[in-house]
């Protein structure tokens, strides 16, 4: 039987961190990760493996993506977590998975998986195209 953190491929023994502010996500992370990955108010710097953000209701998807990919590993994972269409409005959150997907698409990123994280909130996985990974720089913010 599959553990519920299996379908985010967590990179090894190499550190994985998450960033939300939702009581939502705080809870479904403890409850699929346990202490697998870091919860953090702030990203460390240098680049990541694997990053988990909760995409925010306020502000520029455009920029919240550019930051995020400029943080990845060149052959790292961005899980993007946000709520799924039925609960939008009751989430209070203004952008549809669409908009969301194609933010993450015009930062150069593509998308690769999605997976349900909560009854009420889904993921999409966004990495770097293997075609850009060889000119990235090896560091991140």
């Amino acid at each position: 039987m599959k553990t519920p953190w299996e379908k985010f491929a967590l990179p090894g023994d190499r550190p994985a961190y998450a960033r939300g502010e939702s009581a939502e996500f705080r809870k479904a992370l403890r409850e699929i990760f346990g202490p697998l990955i870091d919860r953090v108010e702030r990203w460390p710097a240098g680049p990541r493996e694997w990053l988990m953000a909760e995409v925010p209701s306020e502000g520029s998807l455009g920029a919240f993506f550019r930051d995020l990919e400029g943080r990845l590993a060149p052959t790292g994972s961005l899980w993007v977590v946000f709520p799924k269409k039925p609960f939008l409005e009751e989430l209070s959150f203004p952008y549809s998975w669409t908009d969301v997907q194609r933010a993450g698409l015009a930062c150069g990123l593509v998308d690769n998986k999605v997976a349900a994280f909560s009854a009420r909130l889904t993921s999409i996985r966004f990495v770097i195209p293997i075609a850009s990974r060889k000119s990235r720089p090896a560091s991140g913010r």
